[in-house]
């Protein structure tokens, strides 16, 4: 299985939503469409191109702070290895291993931003001409920021990330900041750290029947009152490749 269907596969479960690929470097907006391929959403365009449009609002934040079984993570101050960093200006070092391949280092803080009027773009899209039911469109965006997410290629692999231990610090914090120095071997596949972006992503497509929209990989169902339910689940497993 490639690094991207791991890496979706680890935001579907821990936070419930899709990954963004390639994480933080993308440029995916509310309302985009396309399709799924290799376990990824593939952008194809926006809906404002049949007229549709939305309001946008602000989600709940959330963080992510994930790693596989068999990362570790060392701090060394001078040669030394220390159990946590100080709060100095003094130059250390995290050394982030992986003892098995696949594996990843993810910590972000996210802000969310989403469609506010889901139902009534659901209902503009089922009217738009040529819309076909099949695309997915983005409803929500996950940003982080200065976020750190790195991964392995193979096994008994590692990174040195190097710096000022008050920023390394932050950086085992969630956030990490500008100025750290990153060293890794050709074992390790994402390397992210430091940078602000779009991660995950949450996604609806139109029901057919009705033309409702259904999140994708929601836990729970939502409905309008004195509606039918026009918002239902469709599973990880019901999220095949549609190219």
């Amino acid at each position: 299985m490639g690094t991207a269907r791991l890496f979706s596969k680890v935001l579907h479960k821990e936070i419930d939503v899709h990954a963004a690929w390639m994480p933080v470097t993308n440029n995916f907006g509310l309302g985009d469409y396309g399709v799924i391929s290799d376990g990824v959403f593939v952008k194809m365009g926006n809906i404002d191109e049949y007229g549709v449009s939305f309001t946008k609002a602000t989600g709940k934040p959330t963080r992510i702070k994930f790693r596989s079984d068999g990362t570790s993570v060392r701090r060394f101050v001078g040669g030394a290895e220390i159990n946590a960093l100080p709060e100095d200006d003094i130059d250390a070092k995290l050394t982030i291993g992986f003892t098995a391949a696949d594996s990843f280092y993810i910590d972000a803080h996210l802000s969310v931003e989403e469609i506010a009027n889901l139902a009534q773009v659901a209902r503009a899209l089922r009217d738009a001409d040529g819309w076909p039911r099949k695309y997915r469109v983005i409803s929500a965006i996950y940003t982080g920021h200065n976020c750190t997410i790195i991964s392995s290629r193979k096994a008994d692999s590692s990174i040195e990330i190097s710096g000022k231990a008050s920023a390394l610090r932050q950086l085992e914090l969630g956030k990490a900041e500008a100025g750290l120095t990153v060293s890794a071997e050709d074992s390790v596949g994402l390397e992210v750290v430091g940078r602000t972006g779009v991660v995950g992503l949450r996604m609806f497509k139109l029901r057919a029947l009705t033309g409702g929209p259904r999140i994708l990989g929601q836990d729970e169902e939502d409905t309008d009152a004195g509606q039918e339910t026009l918002l239902e689940q469709e599973t990880p497993e019901e999220l095949s490749d549609d190219i």
